[in-house]
């Protein structure tokens, strides 16, 4: 049997570390709902850590609802990832890696709050990377 070897870039965890909602009462949520994110990023390479801060701001057409979320990830990397394959494990993947999280995240929360469960799409956040990489600082 081959050796299982660990992964040179980790996903150690996440944090919800903001949460506001706001539901018009007796108005349904459309079915459109619109994501606005606000990614940023510390590269800590004393650490070897990498975290990701990925806001996101969510409303439906008629804006019954309201919610801003801000989740924190934490990454592990290895000082033998050549530079090029950390931008792209920083900025594509580690948002990738995350968003399932807030995700379910928003859905537990809705539907535990008495309101119609809200189920945000799954998307492609690799357009996010160019914005999350001149939002991110290195210590």
């Amino acid at each position: 049997m081959d050796k299982v070897e660990k992964s040179a870039f980790q996903f150690k965890g996440f944090q919800i570390v903001e949460t506001h909602i706001v539901k018009k009462e007796g108005q349904e949520v459309s079915g459109n709902i619109h994501l606005d994110f606000n990614p940023r990023g510390k590269i800590l390479k004393d650490q070897n850590l990498y975290k990701i801060l990925l806001g996101i701001t969510i409303h439906d057409d008629d804006e019954s609802i309201k919610a801003n979320v801000e989740a924190i990830g934490y990454f592990e990397f290895s000082d033998s990832i050549d530079q090029d394959t950390l931008d792209n494990l920083f900025y594509v993947n580690a948002p990738a890696i995350l968003f399932p999280y807030i995700r379910a995240y928003i859905s537990t929360l809705t539907n535990l709050s008495g309101i119609e469960t809200v189920t945000l799409p799954t998307i492609n956040l690799s357009s996010i990377g160019g914005v999350l990489q001149k939002n991110t600082t290195e210590f």
